[in-house]
């Protein structure tokens, strides 16, 4: 046949196998978790045949991959066996390319041309085991039996192929400190598998992904149920001790604490990585931001190691700098007061400040943002906080963009308005920007919102919203503020729930409520309830959910508690120049069989005083709003002149007048007795030596409004009281007893507290007596008075007797304080104070600078100051308070420290 007419019909031939492969459908039944390498065939024909050397190959790898399997690329093929080196195809560097490609099949062989029979002899060999090549040998006549020759092939290998072995059993052997378990669960064969390349391939890269092992082989061997799998692992050097090398600002401890790698695990290059992180990031948040980690790994012989962290801490690096780049219409100092990142100055070594705390950096682009906006820069903008660190220290850089300022314009209201515009804008707070010609601030909006929204809810429309609109007139340089109002539906209570409760009656839940079955809902009932139940000190947590009905106009409300202990048995000690030691203890329940009364037994004994008391309170007879309380009590008290023994009893009634004010009445019935007068006590003191009876009316009016009875953040307490003795009721002492005292909580700067009290009484005879009993005369100093001074030590004395306090008729102090919530967590609060007070006699003024003990206080006050710890622990409240007393007050230390201590059952 001539050369040229044999190369056309070759040709001719290829293009009929080209299109003959769309009429070859992929076999469904093989997996394509088969992959096969195909191997360049040796090519046994006529030099006009040569060329099937490389399209041989690429005609099986089409033609196998019609068939359903993954087949090897034969670029990547030609790739590897040019790195091994493999001139020739043999069964051993076939099994090499298919593991090194990830293949689980290799085919290779020949191609012969004989006259006109063509023979396509190939074998296929597995990429694991030992076996022998499988041969699939095919014969036709004439090269336009190619293709017939090629499908037949890759039939009998599709046939040899779904013959595939199962799996037996997968085992792991090897591993010394890392149990098998672990190796184990990170593979994917499982016993009844089907083996194949591709899966044992897969589990390969799983165990070497562990990071435990320096080298891991596979064997198969047969069994009579299939073919058990066996992972041969050889384990990195298991680590005998941890240490660091070169730690000086950080503890060594501490570092070997927090990275993952111990002492007796095995070397794992990804959480040595990790560690080093870890290592890095400490040495970040203590200002080394260019400490370098690195690590040794020493042998010790027998798979053993000792890993070290060796650390070049380097500099540690303060915020040299903060750049607000851009800021022309503002002072970047000002810009800088509001961020929590602070240049080192010099007082950073008390302060703190200086270090880099990057997780604040974000907050402090916000707080610039913010800034500028509650200036009038509603366009500004603020970039992402960039750091430079040098080797003088650390610049971080605000790139801001300011924009144009604009002032404040109108106020407006639209959408559904309940009431006229300028009761509205009454209840917010931007529109005063404009009375005060003042730059936009955009910080008053969302409080607005919020007064808006609690306006709305105040009369029904639970469900109101408020939108805020900035209409800007880029002209004149002025932004209005549009109020977006929507009051929805105006909703109703159909029932009121109680859920959680296990001690608490319900009725005691409900009638703290102000909103019940029926009411108009309201946003202001709402937070005042919330605030009762808190008040009352019986839960752990209170939550008053509105629940939907279905029907828009109604909805319920869940009121869910979680009840906590209310019984206490409370204990506390102390120490004063005029008590000396005391101990105080006290049992009571604050919610006897959950009706809410109170049932408590207090005693103080010490080396002056001892006092017990027994009370009961119900503070609603019969669920009405009349409140009832009952006290019995005895007390020996032993002044500086006199003993004093009494025993009486307290019978009272309150009544609530509103939402905040409280009336009260009672009555007090004691005996007591005065006696052990010192020899030079004064005559007044002496004429009153002997027995006597207590008998006293007496009336107040308190007003409370602080949002939280245990830590009071806003608020006042009003308390004005009058007491009448004697006259038309009876006994021995004749007096009439005015007191008033003024309680108010504000927040302060950041999360402070300022608490002011001020209180005054007033003390006189009643009709027909002839003088004011020594016991109802005031005397001032110690923890609920004046603090930093010894208890009842500030009044008038005897001029004869300077150590007698013989009490004045009238009083005043003053107590000033800032708190703080040191631990919101744990219940710890801090304070420091100032407080002044004094006790004047007949004839004194208050506020009059009187002479005693050869010292005349200034303003006629004896002032100190102080500070204290407030714990809510788990033992019961404890309290420590230190107090200097500011003014000289003989016989008593102007250090004074209290302490009181609790626990609760």
């Amino acid at each position: 046949m001539p050369a040229n007419r044999f190369r056309v019909l070759v040709a001719g031939v290829l293009a009929t196998l080209l299109l003959g492969f769309a009429s070859i459908g992929a076999a469904a039944d093989i997996s394509g978790d088969v992959k096969i390498a195909v191997m360049p065939f040796t090519v046994n024909a006529g030099e006009e045949l040569s060329y099937l050397k490389d399209s041989l190959p690429e005609l099986f790898s089409d033609r196998l991959h019609e068939a359903g399997f993954e087949v090897v690329d034969q670029a990547e093929v030609k790739r590897i066996m040019a790195e091994k080196g493999f001139a020739a195809v043999t069964p051993d560097a076939a099994r090499e390319v298919a593991l090194l490609s990830g293949a689980g099949f290799a085919v290779f062989g020949t191609f012969n041309q004989i006259g006109d029979d063509l023979t396509i002899d190939a074998r296929l060999v597995e990429s694991y085991g030992t076996k022998p090549a499988r041969k699939v040998a095919v014969t036709e006549q004439g090269l336009i039996n190619l293709l017939p020759a090629v499908d037949a092939v890759v039939d009998r290998m599709k046939m040899t192929l779904l013959k595939q072995d199962v799996i037996a059993d997968v085992q792991v052997e090897g591993t010394k400190v890392l149990d098998k378990e672990v190796v184990l669960m990170r593979l994917t064969l499982r016993k009844g598998d089907l083996l194949t390349g591709k899966a044992v391939n897969t589990a390969l890269k799983n165990i070497y992904d562990l990071g435990y092992f320096d080298d891991v082989t596979v064997k198969v061997e047969d069994t009579s149920e299939g073919k058990n799998v066996i992972f041969d692992v050889k384990e990195k050097p298991r680590i005998q001790a941890v240490g660091v090398r070169g730690a000086d600002a950080l503890d060594s401890e501490d570092i070997v604490e927090a990275v993952s790698t111990k002492k007796g695990g095995v070397v794992n290059p990804k959480v040595l990585a990790d560690d080093i992180r870890v290592i890095r990031e400490m040495y970040r948040k203590e200002g080394y931001y260019k400490a370098k980690v690195t690590h040794e790994i020493e042998s010790a012989g027998d798979g053993i190691a000792r890993l070290t962290f060796v650390i070049d801490e380097g500099p540690k690096l303060y915020v040299k700098e903060v750049v607000i780049d851009g800021a022309q219409q503002l002072d970047p100092d000002d810009i800088k007061d509001v961020l929590a990142v602070k240049e080192r100055g010099f007082l950073s070594w008390i302060t703190n400040t200086g270090v880099l705390k990057e997780e604040l950096l974000e907050r402090d682009a916000a707080a610039i943002m913010a800034f500028y906006n509650s200036k009038g820069f509603i366009d500004a903008k603020v970039g992402r906080p960039e750091i430079d660190i040098k080797d003088d220290g650390i610049y971080v850089i605000y790139q801001v963009w300011e924009g144009d300022r604009y002032k404040m314009g109108e106020t407006l209201f639209e959408g559904d308005l309940i009431d006229d515009p300028a009761k509205l804008m009454a209840v917010t707070k931007v529109h005063n920007l404009k009375l005060e010609d003042e730059y936009f601030d955009r910080s008053l909006l969302k409080g607005d919102v919020e007064r808006l929204t609690q306006y709305y809810t105040d009369y029904g429309y639970a469900y109101a919203e408020v939108g805020v609109r900035l209409q800007d007139h880029r002209d004149d340089k002025v932004v209005d503020v549009v109020f977006n109002m929507s009051k929805h539906q105006r909703v109703h209570i159909r029932r009121v729930l109680v859920e959680g409760n296990t001690a608490t009656r319900d009725n005691v839940i409900l009638r703290e409520m102000r909103l019940a079955d029926g009411d108009m809902f309201s946003g202001e009932k709402l937070t005042r309830s919330q605030q009762r139940l808190n008040n009352l000190g019986f839960f752990e947590k209170v939550d008053i959910a509105p629940i939907p009905t279905g029907d828009p106009d109604e909805m319920d409300l869940i009121v869910k508690v979680k009840d906590k202990p209310t019984g206490r048995i409370g204990g506390g000690i102390g120490y004063s120049t005029y008590d000396g030691v005391y101990l105080a203890a006290e049992i009571t329940e604050r919610n006897l069989f959950g009706r809410g009364y109170s049932l408590g037994l207090n005693g103080l004994v010490g080396q002056k005083n001892n006092v017990f008391s027994l009370s009961f309170i119900n503070p609603h007879l019969n669920d009405t709003d009349v409140g009832f309380g009952v006290t019995a009590y005895n007390r020996d008290e032993d002044f500086t002149d006199y003993d004093k023994s009494s025993t009486g009893g307290v019978v009272e009634f309150f009544y609530p007048v509103g939402e905040y004010s409280t009336l009260k009445w009672s009555y007090t019935g004691e005996y007591y007795e005065i006696s052990d007068l010192a020899s030079d006590a004064s005559k007044s003191l002496r004429d009153e030596k002997g027995a006597h009876v207590l008998s006293q009316l007496a009336a107040s009016v308190e007003r409370d409004t602080r949002d939280d009875y245990m830590n009071p953040t806003t608020g006042t307490i009003i308390k004005g009281t009058v007491a009448n003795g004697g006259g038309l009721i009876g006994g021995t002492d004749d007096f009439f007893k005015w007191t008033v005292a003024h309680d108010w909580y504000t927040p302060a700067i950041e999360k402070f507290v300022f608490h002011s009290k001020f209180w005054v009484g007033f003390v006189h005879q009643n009709f027909g007596g002839d003088r004011i009993p020594t016991t109802q005369r005031f005397r001032l100093g110690g923890l609920n008075s004046v603090r930093g001074y010894s208890s009842y030590r500030i009044g008038p004395i005897d001029s004869d007797d300077r150590d007698e306090v013989l009490g004045g008729d009238k009083a005043f102090y003053m107590n000033l304080e800032v708190r703080r919530v040191l631990s919101k967590e744990y219940g710890i609060n801090g304070l420091v104070f100032f407080d002044a007070g004094n006790a004047w006699d007949e004839g004194e003024m208050l506020f009059e600078p009187v002479e005693r003990y050869g010292q005349t206080p200034s303003l006629g006050l004896y002032k100190s100051v102080g500070a204290g710890l407030h714990w809510f622990s788990p033992m019961g409240p404890v309290g420590f308070v230190y107090g200097y007393g500011l003014d000289e007050l003989e016989n008593s230390s102007r250090h004074k420290i209290e302490l009181v201590m609790g626990q609760r059952f």
